[in-house]
């Protein structure tokens, strides 16, 4: 398990820079005495060489990424014959337990792009190594026991003749976080919603903020902010079901290892909502945290607060709830206006699609991201007050 193994942590597309930020951070407080070394990046992730139980521990350490992926093995190859052969040889033994995994191909340039072929040539494969090298009872049985959980996926990916073979070491999305979540309309991804949260602080000042959702909803932003250094233990991994993790005996002990800490850069966690049934949901999301959800209009005049205030807020977009006729971008810009003038905020972070055109005076703006969510392109704006 000390063994160096390559890792592709991948970060909703656009954002890997901000995903960085957070690896960075968190490599420090739980590795101190430990080199990270990243071999690269790129728009849709970040590709880092470190030990394999290192590489495991970042599912329960991270909270931004999408998925995480073992490199099993790099080689080129122009026809599905070569493309057996290599599979037949790759170490299975400590990646899998008997199954036939789910393949996810993609291919760009290459002579090999048949969905199905990649799939049979793979899967074939796999089965070879699997003659060569039988799965020893144990395993199978492990299989047998975890048929209707999450087993790991081989991911293939071809660029020219150069063919990249991974393992999920995840399983659901990093999103999933283990505890019951209810959403109402329009919810914004717990990853995304960590990454956009980064981005609005990563440059501040040290001293703690009170940060206001005026527009909660189920608490996405405010219970990320709250958990933003929470180990995950809630629920299972991927890599969970891989012999050489079955075979790991101070399992205990590594997970003992790892330590939640609260997170200092806020004072309060202030949601508002106008929506009685959807405050109702928030709350149930926060129970047990250290964030208050009140009834409140971001509109109204009322629930004016002084103080190191930072307000992030993921408006309704209208394409997605059905009201398009009734939202333009004057709608945004008056809820900037109206946020400004209750809280005074250092920053306003507010989420606007794409298609609005909303254009802040280079003067007032911070930075400009630029993502999809739900499949809807939209901008994320970090505005001073």
């Amino acid at each position: 398990m000390e063994t160096l193994a390559q890792f592709y942590i991948i970060y909703p597309l656009g954002l890997s820079d901000l995903g960085l930020l957070e690896l960075k951070e968190k490599w420090v407080i739980h590795y101190p005495d430990k080199k990270l070394e990243i071999i690269s990046k790129n728009e849709g992730g970040v590709l880092i060489n470190v030990t394999t139980l290192q590489g495991f521990s970042l599912n329960h350490i991270l909270r931004s990424p999408t998925r995480i992926l073992l490199r099993v093995a790099e080689f080129k190859a122009r026809d599905f014959p070569k493309l057996f052969n290599k599979i037949s040889k790759l170490p299975m033994k400590h990646l899998l337990i008997g199954q036939k995994p789910e393949i996810e191909a993609s291919a760009t340039n290459s002579k090999l792009f048949d969905s199905r072929k990649i799939e049979k040539a793979i899967k074939d494969g796999i089965e070879e190594s699997y003659r060569k090298q039988p799965v020893k009872k144990k395993y199978l049985d492990h299989f047998e026991a975890n048929k209707t959980n999450d087993l790991p996926k081989i991911y293939y990916r071809a660029v020219d003749d150069m063919i990249t073979i991974s393992i999920d070491t995840t399983g659901e999305l990093l999103h999933k976080r283990g505890d019951k979540i209810f959403t109402g309309l329009a919810p914004i991804r717990e990853s995304l919603a960590s990454l956009l949260l980064a981005a609005l602080t990563y440059d501040l000042d040290k001293k703690p903020y009170i940060l206001i959702d005026p527009m909660t909803g189920s608490g996405t932003f405010l219970i990320e902010a709250h958990d933003a250094y929470k180990i995950n233990n809630d629920r299972n991994f991927a890599y969970q079901n891989f012999p050489l993790w079955i075979d790991y005996l101070p399992k205990k002990q590594f997970i003992d290892n790892f330590k939640s800490s609260e997170n200092d850069k806020f004072s309060k966690h202030l949601g508002f909502e106008i929506n009685e049934d959807v405050i109702k949901l928030a709350v149930k999301n926060t129970e047990g945290k250290n964030i208050q959800i009140k009834k409140g209009d971001v509109f109204s005049k009322s629930e004016s607060l002084a103080g190191d205030n930072l307000v992030i807020v993921n408006p309704p977009y209208g394409l997605r709830v059905g009201e398009k006729s009734n939202i333009n971008v004057e709608y945004y810009k008056k809820i900037i206006q109206s946020v400004r003038e209750k809280y005074s905020p250092v920053r306003v972070g507010i989420i606007i699609p794409e298609e609005h055109y909303f254009n802040p005076a280079p003067k007032d703006l911070v930075a400009r991201i630029p993502f999809k969510n739900g499949g809807l392109s939209v901008i994320f704006y970090i505005l001073k007050n």
